[in-house]
C-alpha cells in the first residue's frame, strides 16, 4: 500500500514537472484534451484547467489564458461558482480583442451567472455589451451565431424578470432568425442547426403556454425533424426530451394514439443518453396515455415503472441530503474540536506564564478559576461551514408571495378535480409561466407539480368519503372520475401511495368505524 502511494506520488511530480515544461503549442494540445474529457465530473476538469492556466499565465500566454479561462468560465457556472465565473469572464476582457468571439461569449456568460445570483440590472447590462460587440464582428457566420446564443441568454432574462410571455418569444424569434442566417458550411453546420432545434423547440413550449396548439406542434416538430437528421450530430438527449413534449402535448389534446405513439419512441432513445428524470416523465406519460386507451396490462406495466423509478429518485435525492448533512455536521464537529484544542494551548500556555510572573514576582497564590473557561467562547464558526442553499430559479419575492396566494385560492376553488388542467393551462390561469409556478411547486409545496394536483384530488376525495356516506356506495371508477382522474387503474395507483391503503380498504374502514359509532350510541 505504501509503495503504491509512492509511485501515485512520483507518478503526480513527474506529471507536474512535465506540465511546468510545456510551450504555447503543447499548451493548445493540453486544453483541447481538457475539451475532450467526459461532461460528468466539472470538479476534475475544473482541477486540470487550472493547473494549465497557471503555466499559461507564468509563460504569459495570451491566448492560451483566454481560451482555459472560457472552458473555466462555464464549468464554474455547472457547479454553482458563479462568483468564480465572473472574476474569469473580467480576466478574459482586459486581454480579449474589442471585436472578438471570446469577448462576446465573456459577457454573455457574465450576464448568465449574474442573473444567477439575482443581480438583474447587471445581467441586462453585460447582455447589451454582447449584443453589442457580436454586432461589430467581421465574420457574418461569427456574428450570427454569437448573436443567437446572445438572443438565448435574452430569453433566460426576460423569463427569469417574469416578463410577458409575447416578451420572452420575441428573443426566442431573434435567436431563429440569426441561427437561419448562418452559412451551411461545415465549420458551423453542427452549431447552426443545434441551436435552430433548441430554439424550435422552446418556441413550441411557449406555444403550449399560450394555448396556441396547432404552431406548437409545428415547431416541436421542426425541431425533432432536426434531431433526427444524422447529419447534423445533434445529441440524443435533445431529441429524447422533444418526443416527451409531444407526447404530453398530444395526450393533453386527447390524442392518445400519437401520444403513445410518441412516448414509445421516447422511452427508445433515453435508453442510450440514460436521463432519469425525463425516463420517469416517460413512464408517466405512458401509463397514463395506456390508461386512457383501457390497455390495462401496458397501463399497469408503466404505473410499477414509474414508481419504481420515483421510489428510486426520491431516495437518492434523500441519500443526498442526508449525506450533506452528515458532512455538515461531521464538519462543525471538527471545526468545534478543533477551536477548544486550540483553546487548551492557549490557556496552558498563559497558565505558565503566569506562573512564571508569580515565580518572578514571589507571589505564591494561583487560582486556577481566574483562567476563562474556554467551553464559554462566543466565537462564530468558520463561514464556509455553513450549509449553502441553492435555488434552481431566482424568483423574487413579491412574485413568489403573489403566486403562493393564487394557489391557496385555486385549492380552496377545488379548480384541481378537473381532468384537462395541466401545468400550462394552470400557469395562464394563475396569470404566470410554467417554470416559475414548478419551482414554487417544488420549493413551498414539496413536490412536483403532478404530485402536487394529485394530492388536492385525493385530499377532496377523502373529504367525501369521511363526510357524505353515501359516496361509500358509489363505484372506484366513479369516484376516480368524479375527482379528476382520467382512469380506476391511476386513481388507485395514486390513492395508495399517498395514504399507504387501497380506497377500498379506506371505504371498508369508515364503514367499520360508522357500525361502531352507531352501536356505540345503542
Amino acid at each position: 500500500m505504501i509503495e503504491k502511494k509512492k509511485l501515485i506520488f512520483l507518478f503526480c511530480i513527474l506529471s507536474f514537472t512535465s506540465l511546468k515544461s510545456l510551450n504555447e503549442s503543447q499548451i493548445e494540445e493540453e486544453i483541447k484534451k481538457i475539451q475532450n474529457l467526459p461532461d460528468n465530473n466539472p470538479h476534475k476538469i475544473i482541477a486540470f484547467s487550472t493547473d494549465i492556466y497557471r503555466i499559461a499565465r507564468n509563460r504569459g500566454d495570451k491566448k492560451g489564458i483566454l481560451a482555459i479561462n472560457s472552458l473555466l468560465i462555464n464549468k464554474y457556472c455547472e457547479i454553482g461558482n458563479f462568483k468564480k465565473a465572473i472574476e474569469k469572464c473580467d480576466e478574459i476582457e482586459k486581454l480579449a480583442g474589442k471585436n472578438d468571439t471570446i469577448l462576446v461569449n465573456s459577457h454573455r456568460l457574465k450576464a448568465s451567472a449574474y442573473l444567477e445570483l439575482n443581480a438583474n440590472y447587471e445581467s441586462f447590462r453585460e447582455l447589451k455589451k454582447a449584443i453589442k460587440t457580436a454586432d461589430k464582428l467581421e465574420s457574418q457566420n461569427d456574428k450570427n451565431y454569437m448573436k443567437a446564443l446572445v438572443y438565448k441568454e435574452f430569453v433566460s432574462y426576460f423569463s427569469h424578470v417574469n416578463a410577458p410571455i409575447d416578451s420572452v418569444m420575441y428573443y426566442q424569434n431573434e435567436c431563429l432568425e440569426s441561427a437561419m442566417s448562418i452559412d451551411d458550411n461545415k465549420d458551423f453546420q453542427d452549431k447552426k442547426y443545434h441551436t435552430l432545434a433548441v430554439a424550435y423547440m422552446n418556441l413550441g413550449m411557449m406555444n403550449i403556454a399560450l394555448g396556441n396548439i396547432k404552431e406548437a406542434i409545428n415547431k416541436l416538430s421542426k425541431a425533432l425533424g432536426i434531431c433526427q437528421d444524422e447529419k447534423y450530430h445533434i445529441h440524443k438527449d435533445l431529441k429524447v426530451s422533444i418526443l416527451n413534449e409531444l407526447a404530453w402535448t398530444y395526450y393533453d389534446q386527447k390524442n392518445y394514439d400519437k401520444a403513445a405513439h410518441f412516448a414509445a419512441q421516447a422511452e427508445r432513445e433515453e435508453k442510450k443518453v440514460g436521463m432519469p428524470y425525463v425516463r420517469r416523465d416517460i413512464f408517466e406519460i405512458a401509463f397514463k396515455t395506456y390508461s386512457a386507451l383501457k390497455k390495462k396490462a401496458l397501463a399497469r406495466k408503466y404505473t410499477n415503472l414509474y414508481i419504481q423509478l420515483n421510489d428510486s429518485l426520491v431516495n437518492v435525492e434523500k441519500n443526498v441530503a442526508d449525506i450533506n448533512r452528515e458532512k455538515y455536521i461531521i464538519g462543525k464537529q471538527e471545526d468545534n474540536t478543533g477551536r477548544k484544542q486550540g483553546y487548551i494551548v492557549i490557556w496552558i500556555t498563559l497558565a505558565i506564564i503566569l506562573l512564571i510572573i508569580c515565580i518572578v514576582v514571589w507571589k505564591k497564590l494561583y487560582k486556577p478559576s481566574d483562567i476563562a473557561d474556554p467551553g464559554n467562547s462566543t466565537a462564530e464558526p468558520n463561514e464556509h461551514l455553513k450549509v449553502p442553499y441553492e435555488k434552481n430559479i431566482n424568483i423574487p419575492d413579491y412574485t413568489t408571495r403573489s403566486i403562493l396566494d393564487k394557489l391557496a385560492k385555486f385549492e380552496k376553488s377545488q379548480k384541481f378535480i378537473k381532468k384537462d388542467i395541466s401545468l400550462s393551462s394552470l400557469a395562464s390561469d394563475l396569470d404566470t409561466n410554467t417554470r416559475y409556478l414548478s419551482a414554487i411547486i417544488k420549493q413551498h409545496k414539496k413536490k412536483s407539480y403532478s404530485n402536487y394536483i394529485n394530492g388536492l384530488r385525493i385530499a377532496y376525495i377523502k373529504t367525501k368519503l369521511i363526510e357524505d356516506p353515501i359516496y361509500r356506495e358509489y363505484k372506484i371508477s366513479y369516484l376516480a372520475d368524479e375527482c379528476g382522474f382520467s382512469s380506476r387503474e391511476v386513481f388507485a395507483v395514486t390513492f395508495k401511495k399517498d395514504t399507504g391503503i387501497t380506497p377500498s380498504y379506506f371505504i371498508s374502514s369508515l364503514n367499520d368505524k360508522s357500525i361502531q359509532d352507531s352501536l356505540s350510541l345503542d
